[in-house]
């Protein structure tokens, strides 16, 4: 954590940070004089709620198919 964040901002940056780690595949220890049960519930919301909006996505590149075209002869 940043030093120059006081104690109370470096607990609650390290809590939020707990549902990304997990999500992410990351086993988390925390011991409770670091938890903070407030920012640990607003962080698993807000992850649940951008899980769950749609992300702008660009439609895939046209796809060449699958059985290439036969080459034309000329006479």
């Amino acid at each position: 954590m940043p030093e120059h964040l006081d104690a109370a901002e470096q607990k609650r940056l390290a809590t939020r940070a707990i549902p990304a780690l997990l999500l992410a595949g990351y086993e988390v220890s925390c011991t409770p004089d670091v938890f903070d049960e407030a920012a640990y519930r607003q962080a698993v919301h807000e992850a649940r709620t951008s899980a769950a909006r749609p992300s702008t996505q660009h439609p895939p590149p046209a796809s060449s198919p699958s059985h290439p075209a036969p080459a034309r002869r000329t006479p």
